[in-house]
């Protein structure tokens, strides 16, 4: 399981309503342009960059360079680690139904 400082990096990447914005425009599409996000979100080219590192971070996306432009996709695979490491520490000492439907939030994340 990461530290707790990973996750709490993590979840900081998520709390900002543009970036949030972002993941939901990316689980929507495959891969996007950094361009299309910043006129999507109507922010700055400089500023969608400075959240697009803050989401880099926090390992939520993704992203690589094809000559001039730069491309972003979610990171599901970083984004379901964090999430099953979060419920496990969260379900640290639960018993009977309580652990039960932490096991069945694991199995969901996982999926």
């Amino acid at each position: 399981m990461p530290p707790a400082t990973d996750l709490s990096v993590h979840f900081e990447g998520l709390a900002n309503p543009t970036r949030l914005k972002i993941v939901e425009r990316l689980a929507a599409a495959a891969e996007m342009r950094v361009s299309e996000l910043a006129e999507f979100c109507k922010v700055s080219q400089p500023r969608m960059s400075w959240h697009l590192r803050i989401l880099r971070r926090a390992e939520v996306i993704r992203t690589r360079r094809d000559g001039r432009e730069v491309f972003c996709r979610l990171d599901r695979d970083a984004i379901a680690a964090h999430l099953r490491s979060f419920v496990r520490l969260v379900a640290f000492g639960t018993q009977g139904s309580d652990a039960a439907e932490v096991q069945q939030l694991i199995s969901e994340v996982a999926k």
